[in-house]
């Protein structure tokens, strides 16, 4: 099964290749980290090596009566059908993919495939194609990337993330969004009282409660100590960007259970709603200043 294969017949174990021999078989049997596969002109599957089994659980046989929607991760096969016709319009092209194929058992693997046109070579008569399962690189990649973005305590979106997201935000619906800024009242008596290790379990719990106010779209950060922000989508004016403000504000409230002892949190917050053009570091300084105001007031909800 290829990028773009049909169902083939199975080469055999007694199989020879195209000089004859047996040997080019009796070698790759010995790899177990690629799979080897050969398509031919009319897309069957000339030769698959043993190795199918130790990578993704098929006998030669299922693999080879496979079809490409059956293997290829349905997101990833419109690209892998547009690189296997440019593949085999081209004599003596190469092309590399990254994508994902399921295995036996049912998960899906990201794999690396390289291939190369070379049908119209007398002794190959196929397009030669090799597999490798690239799963661990991947989600060491992609832990990488999250890492990159993402605050290391709480998990919500980093100072640099979350004010890129903000712009991006800004740029496509200024005037119907709610920005929020707030940090906890009394914060530095918890670190002082308990430990820093009980303030890091009360900051978790606020970045869980925060985020349990957001729907899909809107963005919740942390941009260091006990300050956090966020900015919800689709708030219709200033009346409606302060209910957002009392609504996080009340979730975020209230006692917090933590390992050995209980917390009582409390915190203020900054609402502010977009000007037009104006970018994230003005509409976050509008929200802070509103925050500070809230403070002084004795805690709460102040709107910019």
């Amino acid at each position: 099964m290829g990028l773009d294969g049909e169902s083939g017949p199975e080469t055999s174990a007694d199989a020879t290749g195209p000089d004859g021999s047996t040997l080019w078989y009796a070698a790759l049997g010995h790899l177990i980290d690629e799979v080897v596969f050969i398509h031919r002109a009319d897309r069957t599957i000339a030769f698959v090596s043993p190795s199918v089994t130790e990578v993704l659980g098929y006998t030669p046989g299922e693999f080879t009566s496979m079809r490409t929607p059956e293997l290829i991760h349905p997101e990833d096969l419109p690209m892998a059908t547009e690189q296997a016709l440019a593949l085999r319009a081209e004599p003596g092209a190469r092309y590399r993919s990254i994508l994902r194929v399921r295995h036996a058992d049912g998960r899906w693997l990201w794999v690396e495939i390289v291939g190369r046109n070379l049908l119209h070579e007398p002794s190959v008569q196929g397009i030669v194609q090799t597999l490798r399962d690239i799963s661990e690189r991947r989600r060491l990649e992609e832990e990488l990337e999250h890492r990159a973005h993402h605050d290391g305590l709480t998990g919500l979106a980093n100072r640099n993330h979350f004010l890129d997201q903000l712009d991006a935000a800004l740029a496509s619906d200024a005037e119907r969004l709610a920005v929020l800024y707030l940090d906890l009242d009394g914060f530095k008596a918890v670190n002082d009282n308990h430990g820093h290790r009980c303030g890091d379990q009360v900051l978790r719990v606020v970045a869980e409660r925060l985020a349990s106010t957001s729907r899909p779209g809107d963005v919740c950060g942390r941009l260091g100590g006990d300050e956090f922000v966020a900015f919800f989508r689709d708030v219709d004016g200033r009346e409606a960007a302060a209910a957002v403000g009392h609504r996080v504000h009340a979730a975020i409230t209230g006692p917090a259970v933590l390992s050995d002892r209980t917390v009582e949190i409390r915190t203020s917050v900054g609402v502010a709603v977009p000007a037009p053009d104006e970018d994230a570091d003005r509409v976050m300084s509008r929200a802070d200043a509103a925050l500070y105001t809230a403070k002084r007031a004795g805690g709460g909800v102040e709107l910019a």
